[in-house]
């Protein structure tokens, strides 16, 4: 419908100007506008380019091609304040490392310009969480010895949240971490694990493993000799989540909070999504995020709920929960390697990262 709608107002631009035969200016916007609407035209001139309505200020919504004037204003404000009182450390998550697709892109330099203490916690991609939150440990002790801080702040995406809450309660580092903050970590699962553990029969576990590690070992060394995929899989799933949650509570002292994404498989606006999200929406209205294409057949598991295409809302809330944004589980992190606000939604995942920071700091963190 919208290339119909490029086409007319090609169309209209052209058949305005060749009726000005006295030397008259060029169509006005209002008449391409309007032909655009109503399909009279049919020519190939780009008017946008042809009368300089491309970048004017205004959104020019009947350009053939987009109008930079139509992005989506970045999302959140502008990122501004203090640096945190303890060193943030960053933890990935399932099938990540810090420079693979699914690692932080561009966040740590991004906090640290901004006057942050940043580490980045590097675990296996695939083992489960005892053994991914034992790495995460060494990472967080590295940042006190180096820092001279007596607690860190640890932002987590996805499994590397769950890593963390082991961290800090099975693993007793509730006294060295003074904040936990959880970007879509499946605390009550997710049933892509569930589905993914249906179709790995038990006993070719140590062939996925051994596929697992070679895949591992082109961007984490951690994965040689160190994959237990199906151990990661149960760990993330829904059938194993309350076990967990039970053997893993908040602590006393230490600062949870969430957030969570959500798309849509099209770019549908959906409201009914964003209903977990109970009215905490950074979001322009009547904007939604397109899932990346390889996250669709996750997405379909998790059915009408509002979900990121790994995690559902609702599996991503702990402590309090601050909200949902636009974006999927790739864009969570900026991946793969996106910089700048996303032109439909106005979501930014590094103004994100800054802001949830100097957020940290303004509490105190």
């Amino acid at each position: 419908m919208r290339k119909l709608l490029y086409a007319t107002a090609l169309l209209a631009g052209c058949a305005a100007e060749d009726a000005t035969d006295d030397g008259a200016p060029p169509a006005e916007k209002a008449s391409v506008a309007e032909a655009a609407e109503h399909g009279k035209a049919d020519w190939s001139l780009d008017p946008c380019a042809h009368h300089g309505w491309y970048g004017d200020g205004e959104c020019d919504w009947f350009c053939p091609r987009r109008d930079a004037d139509c992005d989506a204003a970045p999302l959140g404000p502008n990122p501004v304040g203090a640096a945190t009182r303890f060193p943030i450390v960053l933890a990935h998550g399932f099938d990540a490392s810090p420079t693979n697709r699914w690692g932080f892109f561009g966040v740590a330099g991004a906090l640290e310009d901004d006057g942050h203490d940043v580490y980045v916690a590097t675990v296996p991609p695939y083992n489960r969480v005892a053994v991914r939150a034992g790495y995460l440990a060494r990472a967080v002790d590295e940042a006190l010895a180096q820092s001279g801080a007596d607690k860190v702040n640890i932002v987590a995406h996805s499994m590397g949240g769950l890593d963390a809450r082991y961290l800090v309660s099975t693993l007793g580092y509730g006294d060295r971490v003074a904040s936990l903050t959880t970007i879509s970590s499946p605390h009550r699962g997710s049933a892509v694990a569930d589905a993914a553990l249906k179709v790995l029969p038990g006993f070719a576990d140590p062939l996925v493993d051994k596929l697992g590690e070679l895949w591992g070992t082109t961007f984490s060394e951690l994965a040689e000799g160190n994959t237990d995929v199906a151990g990661a899989l149960t760990d993330l799933s829904v059938a194993a989540s309350a076990a967990f949650n039970a053997a893993n509570k908040d602590v006393a002292g230490v600062y949870y909070q969430s957030w969570a994404g959500v798309s849509s498989a099209f770019g549908l606006v959906k409201d009914a999504a964003w209903a977990a999200c109970e009215g905490r929406e950074l979001r322009h209205r009547g904007t939604a995020d397109r899932l990346h294409a390889t996250l669709l057949p996750m997405a379909v598991l998790m059915g009408s709920r509002g979900n990121d295409g790994m995690a559902t809302v609702e599996s991503a809330k702990l402590g309090r929960f601050r909200g949902c944004f636009p974006g999927d589980h790739l864009d969570e992190v900026g991946q793969p390697k996106r910089s700048g606000p996303d032109r439909d939604t106005g979501f930014d995942h590094v103004r994100f990262y800054r802001n949830l920071a100097f957020d940290l700091a303004a509490q105190g963190h």
